[in-house]
This record gives structure tokens, sequence and C-alpha cells, in this order.
């Protein structure tokens, strides 16, 4: 059982209480941009804790205040079967930490919106490394961050803040830095971290104009989520079975 704060009555910092109300606004103004682009996002299902302390980032999330989005809780269920797991259920909730998540993320000192994939989402992760031990998808994941904004944030570390071990989008698309990040993430073992990042104090953050900002960072961190999400059409072993099956043909 992972040990996480209590996410309905978690008690939300003094300085990020005006924050809660920005995000709940922010999630009304996301949603039918959400629908109306067809993505499969979700955000948590009880209402109560739509915005709340609990990150992905992290087991332990001190600090912040998060709204989430994920898989359906149909989706997420049946993962979690397949992990092992039986928890989610009509009135279950899941575990946020067992799937990728694309997390909007306030602290005092920063907000953030980031695909994240913690170790304990590891039939996610396992799709992901499985899938980029073949050349084609890993051409493939190249092409998707190198559709990001040069200061997008990309990392292997826990916790709510940025920490230095991070590569921004320009660094690690320069030469062969990504296939070397790539070869030292340990599936089961690291959280894998994709985001823009704001100054807390950014004046933009105020501004309508941020709604159409973060809903592109969505949109955009979604491509990547789609390409790491296991799903059905979605699964390195199928791919590693139509590869076999090709080069068997050849033999023939």
């Amino acid at each position: 059982m992972i040990n996480r704060p209590d996410s309905d009555t978690a008690v939300i910092p003094v300085e990020l209480q005006a924050a809660r109300g920005k995000l709940v606004t922010l999630h009304e103004a996301l949603q039918p941009r959400v629908r109306n682009h067809n993505l499969d996002l979700h955000p948590r299902a009880q209402k109560s804790a739509l915005v709340c302390t609990e990150s992905a980032a992290s087991l332990s999330a001190k600090g912040a205040i998060t709204l989430t989005y994920l898989r359906s809780r149909e989706q997420a269920a049946a993962i979690e079967r397949l992990m092992g797991k039986d928890r989610v259920t009509v009135t279950g909730s899941v575990e946020m930490h067992r799937h990728p998540v694309i997390e909007l993320r306030w602290t005092p000192q920063a907000f953030a919106i980031e695909l994240i994939v913690s170790p304990y989402a590891w039939w996610d992760q396992q799709n992901l490394v499985g899938k980029l031990e073949l050349e084609q998808h890993r051409s493939q994941f190249r092409r998707i961050l190198s559709t990001f904004e040069p200061d997008y944030r990309f990392g292997f570390w826990s916790g709510v803040n940025l920490d230095e071990m991070h590569l921004t989008m320009h660094q690690l698309l320069q030469g062969r830095v990504l296939d070397e990040w790539i070869n030292t993430f340990a599936d089961g073992q690291d959280w894998l971290r994709v985001g823009k990042w704001f100054d807390a104090q950014d004046p933009i953050l105020e501004t309508h104009h941020f709604t159409a900002a973060a809903f592109d960072a969505i949109k955009s961190l979604n491509t990547l989520y789609e390409f790491i999400l296991w799903t059905s059409n979605n699964n390195f072993h199928s791919f590693y079975e139509k590869r076999q099956r090709g080069q068997q043909r050849d033999l023939n």
C-alpha cells in the first residue's frame, strides 16, 4: 500500500489557499476544450478531491496543490487489475501514482504543467521502455519531444519542486543526449516527467490568456501521454510479436 496524504482532508498551506479557487476556475475553462479536442483525459472522479494536495510527483507531497488528468476510471480499473490490484471499483478511488498523469501543480515557488509517470505506474513504464527498444518508436519519441517548446523540462527526479537534475528540451535534443539519458532510465525506480514551469509570480498566470496557454501545454503533453499509455492498441508486446513475424517471413 502506498503511504500518501489523505487528499480530502489534508490542510492546504495558507499561501496556496487562493490557488485552490484558481485551479477550480481553470478546470472549468479547460474542460470544454478537452472535450472539443477529443482528448481522453479525465479529472479525479471524486468532486471533493478535484483539486487537492496529492501529487503524482511525490509520495509525500507537501506545500503543493494540484489538478490532475488521467485515464478514465474504467481504464484505470483494468490496468490496476493487470497489476494485480482490484482496488478500483464503482465507489473506489484510483491510485494516482499507478497511472501516467498530466498534473497542474501550484507551489509557493512555481506553477507547473507536467506529464508524470511515477515508478508505481510500472505497467505503463514497462510499455515505454519496451517501445523504446525498437528504433521506429525511439525515433517517434524524439519527434514528439521535438514539438515541445525549448524551455520544457525533462528529468527523472521526484518531488514537487524543480530539481537541478533535469535538462531543457533544447539541451536534451542535442546530438545523442536523449539516447544517453533514456539509457539511464530505470523503470520501476525513476519518476519520468516532462513539463512546462512558470515562476509563481509570472504575470501571465493572472491573465485571461493563461487558459489558452495551459490548454496548449496539455495538448502537447497529451501526445507524449498517448505514446506512453498502455492500451490494447498500444502494447509493446504486440509490437515485438509483429516484428518477429516479419523477421520470420523474411527468413522464409
